[in-house]
């Protein structure tokens, strides 16, 4: 009988975000009679953690660690360097695959301290999420990334705009790099669509929103986008709900305060099922300033819900083929965001003709049994290397 492989997935906690959902969707589906998956997380906590499968151990650095009395620059990174790496060797784990540059940062030194296979995921734009994520000793993150991405068996990217933006910026040899769409779970989100008795008000137009409230995300254009068409236009119909959760709530509350729009846009938090907002909602809108992939953009299309996104770095323009599947506006043009929004409301019918096509794009370009199929066969491959 062959030896199953054992895979450790990293990332550094289960929040509600993208990538933290595709590492759950990946966690579920993995075949068990090849792989058996490990987890390890920087702190275990987050809203999805009730999601994880019963079968997948957990091996989490808060809990296995006290913290230091006295800290310096560096003591943190390495007590995680070093409790991976021991976790690597009491685990006899075959290959480690780490999610989003703050966990490539930990792997690239464990594996190679103990001279293991590692699969390296960059979910966003590098130089977007690198500059706008971390404010302390920048450089020399930025020189410890390049090395482990150049270090790694495989460097995957979730769209083709993020593998030529990380090639560019860690100089990375192009073959070391491929691209990987973020699967969409399309059988989990079509039963969830249909759960919840949310009921929007009759009579409005609702406009979804969703994302971590982070700078990222470009709430705050919406929220302008907003004050325009309520108060220049006169489009009183429109109700705007942002789900999600992060660390610029308090701004955003004082923004739609500010704008005098506390009966027009709603912050609905983190929704362990967003899809039902999808399906009593009129349009699905995305204004990020970047992406990497744009995993809620993909989920609306399968909801069956017109969409409007920014053409940002990077995935959107990927996902909706150059505006083939819905609109596409300038990242950051708050002007633009709200013509496209008005024209939505005034040609309705329009911007529904374009939805069974979008859900067809979704089911041939993202379904994850085809993603789960790409996955095992590079975790095969770089084992075997």
């Amino acid at each position: 009988m062959t030896k199953k492989r054992r895979i450790l997935f990293a990332i550094g906690s289960l929040g509600g975000g993208g990538a933290e959902r595709v590492l759950l969707d990946q966690l579920a589906r993995l075949n068990r009679e090849k792989f058996t998956p490990l987890l390890y997380l920087v702190s275990q906590t987050g809203s999805l953690l009730a999601e994880l499968p019963e079968d997948v151990p957990v091996f989490a650095f808060d809990l296995r660690n006290t913290a230091p009395r006295w800290n310096w620059p560096g003591r943190i990174h390495r007590q995680l360097v070093n409790d991976m790496a021991c976790v690597i060797r009491e685990q006899q784990v075959d290959l480690v695959f780490d999610h989003t540059f703050h966990m490539t940062l930990i792997a690239g030194p464990a594996t190679s301290q103990t001279n293991t296979r590692r699969i390296s995921l960059i979910v966003c734009d590098p130089e977007q999420d690198l500059t706008n994520s971390e404010s302390r000793f920048l450089f020399f993150k930025r020189r410890l990334l390049k090395k482990s991405y150049q270090t790694a068996d495989s460097v995957i990217a979730v769209s083709e705009g993020v593998r030529t933006a990380a090639i560019d910026f860690y100089d990375l040899n192009p073959p070391l790099v491929h691209t990987i769409y973020n699967p969409i779970h399309l059988e989990r989100i079509d039963g969830l669509y249909n759960q919840g008795e949310l009921q929007l008000a009759p009579g409005k137009f609702h406009i979804v929103s969703c994302g971590r409230l982070h700078p990222q995300k470009g709430f705050s254009c919406l929220i302008e986008a907003a004050e325009t068409l309520v108060y220049d236009q006169g489009l009183t119909e429109l109700r705007f709900h942002i789900l999600g959760e992060g660390p610029r709530r308090q701004e955003l509350e004082q923004l739609i305060q500010e704008k005098r729009l506390s009966d027009y846009v709603f912050l609905e938090g983190f929704q362990t099922n967003p899809f039902q907002y999808y399906r009593e909602a009129q349009l699905f809108c995305l204004p990020s300033l970047y992406e990497g992939f744009g995993l809620v953009l993909a989920e609306a299309m399968a909801c069956r819900i017109p969409v409007l996104s920014t053409d940002c770095p990077s995935g959107p323009a990927e996902i909706l083929k150059d505006g083939e599947f819905g609109r596409l506006v300038p990242p950051g043009n708050v002007e633009a965001l709200a013509e496209h929004i008005s024209d939505a409301v005034a040609h309705y019918e329009v911007w529904q003709s374009h939805v069974p096509a979008a859900r067809k794009r979704v089911e041939e370009m993202f379904g994850s049994a085809a993603g789960m199929q790409q996955w095992e066969a590079l975790f095969e491959r770089v084992r075997s290397l």
